[in-house]
C-alpha cells in the first residue's frame, strides 16, 4: 500500500479539526467521562501551531494525519489519526512500519503515548513490537528499541 505524506496546508485546517473531533470524541468520553469542546479545540490548536502536521494521502485522498517529533535520542510518534472510514485497512500499520524502518536505520528507539481507552491502538502497537515503559492514570507510554546485531529486541 502506497501512502504519501505532505505538510499540512491552511486549506487542511477544517478537515483536520473535524478529523480530531471524529477520532477522539468517543475515546475521550470513554477515558475521561466527558467531552469539553473548548479543551479539545485548544489541544488541536496547539498541534496546528507546531506546523509539524503531515497529511496522509492514499490515491490523492486525505485519509489521516501524522506528527513525528525527531529528537536527538529517539523518534516520538506524537500523533497519528486515521479517518474512521479508512480505519482497519492497513493505513496506520503501513505508516508506522515506515517510521519503524527509519528508526531502525538510524538506530533510534520510537516512543509514543496512547490513551488507555484506545484498545485498538494498544493491539496495533504491541503487534508491531512496542512495549510499555511507563503508565499514568489515562495514558501508557510505549517504546520500540533495537538490540545489537544478532540479539533479538525485547
Amino acid at each position: 500500500m502506497q501512502i504519501h505524506r505532505r505538510s499540512a496546508q491552511n486549506s487542511d485546517y477544517d478537515w483536520l479539526l473535524r478529523l480530531h473531533h471524529t477520532v477522539y470524541r468517543k475515546l475521550i468520553i470513554r477515558e475521561f467521562g466527558y467531552w469539553d469542546e473548548n479543551e479539545e479545540f485548544e489541544l488541536f490548536t496547539e498541534a496546528w501551531q507546531t506546523q509539524q502536521i503531515q497529511i496522509l494521502l492514499r490515491d490523492g485522498q486525505r485519509v489521516g494525519m501524522l506528527m513525528i517529533l525527531e529528537e536527538t535520542d529517539r523518534l516520538w510518534l506524537d500523533e497519528i489519526q486515521i479517518d474512521p472510514q479508512f480505519q482497519n485497512q492497513g493505513i496506520g500499520t503501513a505508516v508506522i512500519e515506515e517510521l519503524i524502518a527509519t528508526a531502525r536505520d538510524r538506530q533510534l528507539p520510537v516512543h509514543l503515548r496512547v490513551l488507555r481507552a484506545n484498545r485498538g491502538a494498544h493491539r496495533l502497537y504491541r503487534r508491531l513490537g512496542f512495549r510499555r515503559i511507563e503508565e499514568a492514570k489515562h495514558h501508557i507510554v510505549m517504546e520500540l528499541t533495537w538490540a545489537a546485531p544478532g540479539i533479538a529486541a525485547e
